[in-house]
């Protein structure tokens, strides 16, 4: 009995110090995968755009998985709070995270104190891309791009441009944008995007950079106007807006992307089956209408592929707060 006990408290200590990194004990792991509930922390509040996207998922993704998927909203400290949890759970698969640019590529690099490194995730798959619209008052002179681009370098003082935060993305990406056109604007933060809407409306401010879903549908009443839109690719239901690229802006070519993360260490076997699940669910037709209705560009990518991609977002988002020097708190 006693050489039975100590050879499982070897073959305990071997899987503790990396055998389960071994690739066939992943593919052992994964084969009974998944086997209990599985967590997706949306690191915002319940009712959002992305809270809206998971639980448009969850229950295809369940179907796929054949275990319930629950939503588990963790808002707070720019998405870094519901970030953290997942980053300090066991990589075994059950818990999740609904990562995006602002949580996962910003975040952490305009905080003086990182909740947690960039390596502290693996990459899982894409749900898609929330274009970003520069937009104006719907009374201003500027009826495109350049000619707004024109008005703000002969303003004297300089245009007023809002975000929804210092250190939110549409304050990184108008920094950005000011950089590759040559202008100088004044930054005016707001504590949402709602009240930044306001502001716009009431032309406290004379241009911003939003997602494009809280811009449309000022922008089909007439009250604002998009002059152009942050997005890999052109959107049907704006078939007359540019795309930033269109006008020659490079490095702004991609909006946000949203997607799946799981805790660095999780058996590659796993995240292979989770992708292939997450890949087929954003294909049903169901998901695949409702994400155009919010105006999400969807991605279809291999794990390791996106791996790449979501590490090149983290070093492009980088770069821009880098050079305008920006850091929060």
């Amino acid at each position: 009995m006693s050489f039975h006990m100590s050879r499982r408290g070897v073959l305990g200590g071997l899987v503790a110090t990396g055998l389960s990194g071994l690739p066939g004990f992943g593919r052992a792991q994964a084969s009974d995968y998944p086997r209990r509930p599985i967590k997706i922390v949306v690191p915002w509040a319940a009712g959002g755009g992305s809270d809206t996207v998971v639980r448009t998922i969850a229950p295809v993704l369940s179907q796929r998985l054949g275990q319930p998927v629950i939503v588990d909203n963790r808002a707070g400290a720019t998405g870094t709070l519901g970030s953290a949890v997942v980053a300090n759970s066991p990589a075994d698969g059950y818990t999740l995270l609904f990562g995006s640019a602002d949580s996962q590529s910003i975040a952490p690099q305009v905080m003086r104190k990182a909740p947690y490194p960039n390596s502290a995730f693996v990459s899982i798959g894409p749900v898609g891309i929330t274009p970003l619209a520069v937009m104006v008052h719907g009374s201003n002179p500027a009826k495109t791009f350049a000619q707004f681009t024109q008005m703000a370098r002969d303003a004297k003082p300089p245009l007023f441009y809002g975000s929804w935060g210092i250190g939110s993305s549409g304050h990184i990406a108008m920094e950005a944008l000011k950089d590759v056109i040559k202008v100088d604007m004044k930054h005016v933060p707001y504590l949402s995007t709602a009240p930044l809407m306001q502001a716009q409306l009431s032309r406290e401010i004379d241009c911003s950079i939003i997602p494009l879903l809280v811009a449309e549908q000022y922008a089909k009443a007439g009250t604002v106007r998009i002059l152009a839109i942050n997005s890999p690719e052109r959107l049907p239901g704006h078939p007359d807006v540019p795309l930033l690229k269109d006008l020659g802006i490079a490095g702004l070519e991609t909006g946000l992307w949203t997607g799946l993360l799981a805790p660095a260490g999780t058996p590659p076997a796993v995240i292979e089956k989770l992708n292939a699940a997450l890949d087929a669910s954003i294909a049903e037709p169901q998901v695949a209408e409702a994400m155009k209705k919010m105006s999400l560009v969807v991605q279809h990518m291999p794990s390791a592929k996106y791996q790449e991609f979501t590490q090149a977002e983290y070093d492009r988002w980088g770069r821009y707060i880098k050079k305008a020097r920006i850091e929060i708190d």
